[in-house]
């Protein structure tokens, strides 16, 4: 699946709401240990994204 910023972007009301949620997405998975490319952060971020609308 090729993700890009704007798919994602869709899913926030700006930009800034949407980087204060990878951010904090980033630091639960650098703080349980897990080491992600830019790829899973990606799609961690889609998928919570999804998650947090529900």
């Amino acid at each position: 699946m090729q993700l890009t910023t704007e798919r994602i972007r869709k899913k926030f009301k700006n930009n800034f709401d949407l980087c204060n949620f990878s951010i904090n997405i980033a630091r639960n998975m650098i703080l349980s240990g897990h080491q992600a490319t830019l790829g899973q952060l990606l799609v961690a971020i889609e998928e919570r994204a999804d998650e947090a609308r529900s």
